[in-house]
């Protein structure tokens, strides 16, 4: 069993061309087994089963349940955000940083009428555009059309409140019931090619009652499949890329989907709160970042355009500290292009810090840059598919856990996760399932090298794609910090730090915020 404790930053000096030749033999090397041999089969719709003890299973479950509207509800029944409203509880002519503010949101319908029934979905938060400040608040749901939302206080002067329809209840219902049963509104590639002849077939985690390659990862328990090439064999399978989306909403879901009600502002004529200083008292923690601090909410704000952590005493980091801090590790980073961000912030960020071309394209990578003059490495490498990104090898990609298993007890490594925007349109078994093995991996990683800091980066707000939102988003992430909640490991709460800032949600958030994702990341890989 591992202790959690002090991180040992200092690493033996090593001669750079042989770190860098070890490591490219790493990245260049194959995992075995990582697409076994193809079973010509007729695929039937079987979504993973977890292995789970049934108690946390359902724990799981019931931690994601969601009230859902009824049936076959009319759109001008549903929830609106311009007839909607929100008012002050108790409000006051001056408040105090620290103390709570209270806001009782009433959802009404398109002909303005109160509803009886909750489950609509909001984003608020507390910002203020002079000082570049935000912060989150949470949201209650009184399952009758009402619901509370309460925010801290976290700055002085001007502060103005924000609270918006993410999401009608009524479209949330449509949301659950194509996430549970239509797995195939999103589709992928599949490039088969042998001895000249090339032939592209529709892939995916299944594909009921088509004649399918099967491909079956016994180690990670997934399958994947495509389409049976009319010419060449399963084996000649090649290259993965993504596909496409199907339209799938009916003539009566499609107005449920109009842009005039997905993330809109609702009305109101409360304007800029009066907020006052607190004496003597510091804003912020003076507790250093170190595995296993859980985060309160919220777990943060901007101030001036910087996060000011509520977690632990965060920091501000140049390219110097920067590469400082990094100096004599081997961070490496798996998941997705959110997480691709943060990698190529850090070598736009550190003049030292070079990428090494490995003559790949670089969205679905990998990636990798290296600092001979600091020596250390950050690489980042895609998840296994589902992936929805340019065409690939699919020996590029890989299991995070597969990845994990082949870490060793090395000095200096720094490990940064994330895995949920590419499982978003699934049921949420096949998510389970995944993150399952991974934090099965995370703690064999940390027996044999108890020293190893894990970081799982948060969902990211912001997602405004085809058959994606962010109440898809909010469920996986609920996900993965319960089941990671017992280990040694850190959450980086990056949903908040994309929710309550200034600029709009993107899923792939502008610079000024990846910077302050990285600032975090690394204060806790060198809180001292």
């Amino acid at each position: 069993m591992w202790k959690p404790g002090v991180f040992l930053c200092a690493l033996v000096i090593i001669f750079f061309m042989g770190f860098v030749v070890n490591i490219l033999w790493i990245w260049t090397s194959s995992i075995v087994g990582s697409h076994q041999a193809a079973l010509e089969t007729i695929s039937t719709p079987t979504f993973p089963v977890t292995s789970f003890q049934s108690e946390e299973l359902t724990n799981l479950l019931k931690m994601i349940e969601w009230p859902l509207a009824p049936t076959n509800i009319s759109l001008e029944f549903s929830t609106h955000p311009k007839t909607s409203e929100y008012f002050i509880i108790n409000p006051r002519a001056t408040y105090v940083i620290g103390e709570s503010l209270e806001v009782l949101i009433i959802a009404k319908n398109h002909k303005g009428r109160t509803k009886n029934y909750g489950g609509d979905y909001f984003h608020v938060k507390l910002h203020s555009l002079s000082m570049k400040a935000g912060v989150s608040g949470s949201v209650t749901d009184h399952n009758n059309g009402s619901y509370t939302a309460r925010f801290i206080f976290q700055w002085s002067g001007e502060t103005k409140i924000s609270v918006k329809l993410m999401h009608s209840s009524e479209l949330i219902a449509i949301l659950h019931q194509q996430r549970d049963t239509r797995p195939d509104k999103v589709f992928f590639k599949g490039y088969f090619e042998k001895n000249g002849t090339r032939e592209v077939v529709e892939c995916n985690f299944d594909l009921p009652g088509q004649d399918v390659c099967e491909y079956y990862d016994q180690q990670n328990q997934e399958k994947w499949v495509c389409q049976r090439p009319k010419k060449l064999p399963c084996d000649s399978y090649r290259d993965h890329s993504s596909g496409g989306n199907r339209k799938i909403q009916s003539q009566e879901e499609i107005p449920f989907f109009s842009m005039s009600l997905i993330d809109q502002e609702i009305p109101s004529n409360i304007g800029s709160l009066n907020v006052l200083p607190l004496k003597n008292v510091r804003n912020g923690t003076n507790v250093a970042c170190i595995a296993g601090l859980k985060n309160p909410n919220p777990s943060g704000f901007y101030y001036q355009d910087v996060w000011k952590s509520l977690v632990c005493s965060n920091k501000e980091f140049d390219h110097h500290m920067a590469a400082n801090c990094l100096a004599g590790k081997m961070v490496y980073m798996f998941g997705d292009s959110t997480l691709r961000q943060w990698w190529e912030y850090l070598v736009d960020f550190i003049p030292t810090l070079k990428e090494i071309n490995l003559h790949v394209t670089h969205n679905p990578g990998p990636l990798l840059a290296t600092d001979a003059e600091f020596n250390y490495l950050v690489q980042w490498r895609a998840h296994q598919k589902p992936l929805r990104m340019e065409r690939s090898g699919i020996q590029e990609l890989r299991y995070i856990a597969s990845e994990l298993d082949r870490l060793g007890n090395r000095k200096g490594m720094i490990i940064v996760l994330t895995c949920w925007s590419h499982f978003l349109t699934y049921p949420v078994g096949v998510y389970i399932n995944r993150l399952q093995h991974i934090r099965e991996a995370v703690v064999r990683l940390l027996e044999r090298s108890p020293e190893t800091k894990i970081l799982i980066k948060s969902a990211n707000t912001g997602y405004r794609f085809d058959h994606g939102s962010d109440w898809l988003s909010v469920q996986l992430d609920t996900l993965m910090r319960a089941m990671f909640s017992q280990l040694p490991v850190t959450v980086l709460d990056v949903w908040q730090m994309t929710s309550c800032h200034r600029e709009p949600e993107n899923l792939h958030p502008i610079k000024v915020i990846i910077k302050n994702e990285v600032d975090l990341m690394l204060s806790f890989i060198c809180p001292h």
